[in-house]
């Protein structure tokens, strides 16, 4: 391929249907269970999970920011012991009821809600429900009032964003088109009551990113498009006629695709338009837009963010007289931070975030209209509370859901454990710049100790200072959790995503080993006593860094990630990453990605430290093939007696799952890394 002789010993492993394919499974089950029983640690960890996960997580959420629609609120809730979020609404005056409960739907606990959008009335809501994690969605519409299914299923072929029309009469919502792999994605539109199989397409685009917004009175729709994920975008505004919705005059007002930017619009009152970029500022600014000429050569700046605060979210509020404000939340390394302007971009002040310490604002929003947003705040020790900011107040306070049930504070801690962890903040060297690692462990506990490490470095996200059942169970056990910012990530704006995509990849697998050997000349840990853990593009790099640098780490937990650099193109979403992974079409590209896609950087002989590999059965993101492959070739290669074990989950997909699945898959990443690093539990 390009010149480069390159070896593919288990690609039979790509077809799951095969019989040879699944007698190695069966045989990898067997494996896994024979070692899973002497986890010795596995109750008490799990124990310690479900324990913290009663404060809520990125995976196992407890409450969501409201969303509000004439007189109702709309919000997520999972009650202590509940499997899944409920769908909760309450009225004005009225206490809140259940409206969507995934496991009413299907007791089974394999149906979960992706995606839910209430009306701009909120009589009616829009909801998407999967089945087995296979992000194929029934989209449904559910009369609030009368708890009654009135339309649907649509069936979009993915989740899908949903733009209702003002007058409920109808939505635009996102298809995949038949034909070849990529399919094409298109706006259609959707009248209640209508035959789903002639919605009109409004619009089309070969891009595999697509998402559309529309203002809360009907006079404008946007529509953003990307070739790939965190890329840069073309953004479109058209205006709506009443009656003539299908019919689209969609203006091209900003292209980013050749310089890496995006841009959204934010419908502010009175008309008022705004657009948030990164377009010519790395960390992000808001611009005025003229609604009759609204291309980006006229945008006018208002608020530039500076280093090293990183715009994360802006919502337009509604002053006296209608008066426009702009509510900001930055990122900063040291925590979080609210900004208020008016609506020229005057400062008006800093509102103190909740916390103390480093902390993340997450899920910015307010009602159309409103002179109020709600946010959800937590830190590593701070368990995700929702909040609620007035203009007129100008604060923060904690928002309770109108139910006896409220909300109790969280301490980082279960009953019973003692003082909160400590977290400690350190620079370490990534190129010519520095990157930043928090240290999660109990105090008073002299190093070194068994730790865990991870970071993300991909596809601008960014792992902030954030609660997790994870992190503090294993603190909790006696260990230390480290989270690195690497170059690929977010954590620093465009500049810092760019320096770890595509070609550039490999910076943030060298930054992660960077990572870890800090940790081991700080004295916080040694090469016996680190394992490294992530999931997704995270995965990546732990694969990448085990197979780079294997003398660093005792263990290692790798989850549904590509490991296969040189043929994901052709399976799960792998056609949309090429700008973020790099292109193997490409010349220039494969010898990148041969330099450290793990698959083809396994080395017969090589100790490799103990491993364990996980994925659903079928993940329609990251195909299980990557997995699967890589289990092998380590297994095949490693000349340590380190295990190299492989987990394989039916019924789940890359995303959402029942509370108690997410319990065991943890529980036995967790306990795998105790095993093979030492820990021992002691009680504070």
């Amino acid at each position: 391929m390009h010149g480069h002789l390159i070896k593919d010993p288990y690609r039979w492993l790509e077809d799951p249907g095969s019989a040879d394919c699944a007698a190695w499974l069966e045989g990898q089950a067997a494996l896994l269970a024979t070692h899973a029983s002497t986890w010795r640690h596995r109750p008490l960890l799990r124990e310690l999970l479900e324990a913290f996960a009663a404060g809520g997580g990125a995976a196992v959420p407890v409450v969501s920011p409201p969303v509000i629609r004439g007189p109702r609120r709309f919000y997520l809730r999972r009650a202590a012991g509940q499997e899944m979020p409920v769908l909760m609404t309450a009225g004005a005056g009225q206490a809140p009821s259940p409206l969507l409960d995934p496991l009413a739907l299907d007791p089974s606990a394999l149906t979960t809600l992706d995606a839910w959008r209430p009306s701009w009335s909120g009589d009616l809501l829009a909801y998407q429900i999967s089945r087995g994690g296979d992000e194929q969605p029934a989209l449904h519409i559910l009369d609030v009032s009368r708890r009654r299914v009135i339309d649907g299923p649509l069936r979009p072929g993915r989740i899908t964003p949903i733009a209702w029309l003002p007058d409920d009469g109808g939505f635009y919502y996102l298809t995949l088109a038949a034909g070849p792999f990529p399919p094409r994605r298109q706006v259609r539109l959707h009248r209640l009551g209508a035959d789903p199989d002639h919605d009109p397409v409004v619009f089309a685009t070969d891009w595999p990113h697509l998402s559309i917004a529309i203002s809360p009175h009907g006079h404008g729709l946007t529509i953003s498009s990307a070739p790939g994920a965190q890329c840069g975008n073309r953004l479109w505004l058209s205006p709506l006629v009443p009656g003539r919705e299908h019919i689209l005059d969609a203006r091209l007002i900003h292209d980013g695709t050749q310089a890496h930017t995006t841009a959204m619009i934010k419908f502010g009152p009175g008309g008022c338009l705004y657009a948030v970029t990164d377009a010519d500022a790395p960390y992000g600014r808001v611009c005025a837009v003229e609604p009759a000429d609204p291309h980006s050569s006229r945008w006018r700046t208002l608020i530039t963010a500076d280093e090293p605060a990183v715009l994360s979210g802006c919502v337009p509020l509604t002053g006296p007289d209608a008066q426009p404000y702009l509510l900001l939340s930055l990122a900063r390394p040291n925590g979080a931070e609210l900004r208020l302007y008016d609506g020229e971009g005057g400062f008006l002040g800093a509102i103190p975030a909740p916390g103390h310490g480093p902390g993340t604002i997450t899920g910015l929003t307010c009602p159309p209209g409103g002179d109020e947003a709600y946010f959800t705040y937590s830190d590593f020790v701070t368990a995700p509370a929702v909040y609620r900011f007035g203009l007129h107040e100008r604060r923060c306070r904690p928002w309770i859901p109108p139910t006896r049930d409220r909300q109790t504070a969280a301490t980082g801690r279960p009953r019973g454990q003692g003082r909160a962890p400590e977290v400690t903040e350190l620079s370490f060297p990534c190129g010519q710049s520095l990157g930043h690692l928090y240290v999660i462990a109990q105090p008073g506990r002299p190093g070194p100790r068994p730790a865990i490490l991870t970071a993300y470095g991909g596809f601008g996200a960014s792992f902030r200072p954030a609660y997790s059942p994870t992190t503090l169970a294993w603190v909790a056990a006696g260990g230390i959790y480290a989270v690195a910012a690497v170059r690929g990530g977010g954590e620093y704006g465009t500049t810092w995503h760019a320096a770890g995509r595509g070609i550039n990849k490999p910076n943030a697998m060298t930054d992660f080993i960077a990572a870890a050997r800090h940790l081991i000349e700080l004295g916080w840990t040694t090469p016996g006593q680190l394992a490294i853990k992530g999931a997704s593009h995270s995965g990546l790099l732990v694969a990448a860094a085990l197979t780079r640098a294997p003398e660093l780490f005792a263990a290692a937990v790798c989850s549904d990630a590509p490991t296969d650099l040189i043929r994901y193109p052709r399976f799960g979403l792998g056609p949309w990453w090429k700008t973020e992974l790099g292109d193997p079409d490409l010349p220039d590209h494969l010898p990148v990605l041969l330099s450290y896609s793990p698959y083809h950087q396994v080395r017969p002989g090589t100790p490799y430290p103990a491993v364990l590999l996980t994925t659903p059965r079928t993940d329609p993101r990251v195909d299980a093939m990557h997995i699967r492959k890589f289990t092998a070739a380590l297994q095949h290669a490693t000349g340590s007696d380190r295990p190299v074990l492989m987990r394989c989950e039916d019924g789940v997909g890359h995303g959402l799952r029942a509370a108690s699945r997410w319990y065991d898959l943890q529980a036995d990443a967790l306990a795998f890394c105790a095993d093979h690093t030492g820990l021992e539990f002691r009680s504070q």
